[in-house]
């Protein structure tokens, strides 16, 4: 992990990489996220400071249409202040500079929130912030598109190469991109087959876009970036996205290996950060290692998702995001021996963050929000779980009993509506 100061970096970045997704300018000093907490009281100020901005953006609205915001269409400021805890009457913040009422000002201060985010980010997956760029996305699918865009505007004509793990929205985005999508078989565990995608490349030079998921799989399929990477070299020249969804932000911190940066090899990547901070709004980042990230629609970010965004990153800092992803660990370590004591042997997965475990009574299910597979269930251990809460689904297992393993198991109907409904539910 390679964090490196703001000071030590040039006031401009490279010409190349002008428009919204890439600001020119580095973010103002006091909005940057740094390595420790910032002071609580000088985000919330400058979120104050946002919903002002934002009310009188409101106001504006129909003069503003075609600024700022490009995507509005709802009352974000009052959102915003419920949600960071804001108190909604605009005399309670006397100080706050009478610069930040300014309708106009509110898009330039969310895109230097935002700019703070990804030179964070950027820093998180080991690239180069004077030559990646990005945005923040609302989720794992927006990420992709743009991951995707980035592939087929570096290499016009080459195809999609995407296995069966892969994100269920590659196929639709290929279609919407005029791509072709070349199926790769899966290995013996649920992985992109390497061997098999070197075949496929070698049928068609001319270059390939892979995209590469490392999600952190229960069943232990994430693809091998570097193996893949190298695969596909027959092809010619090679665009790699990473999809890492809520992998992105651990992986840095994991006491698992996991290649899924920049520096590993990845053109572009995109992940998620609502599960792992417990926003209220689905929120991600899409990263480009050289180039541009273009947005899918609008000029502007959602102010709703990267303020909440900033704040969170901000208020923790990389040594306080290290150490929420040490205490996810801690707890799932915790809940497996718990679970195992408690008579539902427990096995790790997801990188370890996630436990399966013989599958307890509907009623602990249903109460715990538990994800069923046949004779198992998934917990997977993110905020906010704490080991307070694991006690407690213990003494309820305690109360209940599991369903038979083996063929004797029969699912509930609608189980499999249930299923693609809370997958719905977490996707994003």
């Amino acid at each position: 992990m390679a964090y490196l100061p703001f000071a030590a970096l040039p006031a401009q970045a490279p010409a190349l990489f002008g428009g919204a997704a890439a600001p020119a300018a580095v973010p103002e000093p006091h909005r940057l996220i740094g390595y420790a907490a910032a002071d609580p009281d000088d985000t919330r100020q400058q979120l104050a400071a946002l919903v002002a901005a934002l009310r009188a953006a409101e106001r504006h609205a129909t003069e503003l249409v075609d600024d700022f915001p490009a995507s509005y269409h709802g009352d974000y400021a009052e959102v915003l202040a419920a949600h960071a805890d804001l108190d909604t009457d605009e005399d309670e913040y006397e100080d706050v500079p009478s610069a930040a009422a300014d309708p106009a000002a509110a898009g330039a201060a969310v895109l230097g929130f935002e700019r703070a985010v990804v030179d964070f980010c950027t820093d998180l997956a080991l690239g180069d912030r004077r030559r990646a760029c990005g945005y923040v996305t609302a989720g794992g699918s927006e990420g992709l598109l743009v991951g995707l865009r980035a592939g087929r505007d570096a290499l016009p004509g080459a195809p999609l190469y995407v296995s069966a793990g892969g994100h269920h929205a590659a196929r639709p985005h290929a279609r919407q991109l005029g791509m072709d999508v070349v199926e790769v078989p899966p290995d013996a565990n649920g992985a992109m087959d390497a061997g098999a995608l070197r075949l496929l490349t070698a049928e068609r030079p001319g270059g390939a876009v892979v995209l590469v998921t490392v999600a952190g799989a229960e069943d232990g399929g994430d693809d091998d970036l570097a193996a893949i990477r190298a695969a596909a070299t027959p092809a010619g020249p090679v665009h790699v996205h990473v999809d890492a969804t809520r992998t992105g932000l651990l992986a840095p911190f994991s006491p698992h290996p996991v290649a899924w940066d920049l520096r590993d090899g990845a053109d572009s990547l995109s992940l998620t950060a609502h599960h792992l901070l417990g926003l209220p709004v689905p929120c991600g980042v899409v990263l480009v290692g050289s180039g541009r990230a273009a947005r899918g629609r609008g000029s502007t970010p959602n102010p709703l998702a990267v303020a909440l965004l900033w704040s969170a990153l901000r208020d923790r800092g990389y040594h306080g995001l290290r150490a929420l992803v040490h205490e996810c660990y801690d707890t799932a370590g915790y809940a497996a021996d718990h679970l195992t004591a408690a008579g539902y042997r427990a096995t790790r997965a997801g990188y370890g963050l996630t436990l399966r475990f013989p599958r307890p009574a509907a009623a602990v299910c249903t109460r715990w929000r538990l994800a069923t597979d046949g004779p198992h269930a998934r917990l997977t251990v993110l905020p906010p779980l704490t080991r307070a809460s694991v006690d407690a689904l213990c003494r309820d297992l305690g109360t209940g009993t599991s369903v038979p393993a083996g063929p004797a198991h029969r699912p509930q109907p609608g189980a499999a509506r249930t299923a693609a409904v809370a997958a719905s539910q977490r996707d994003g």
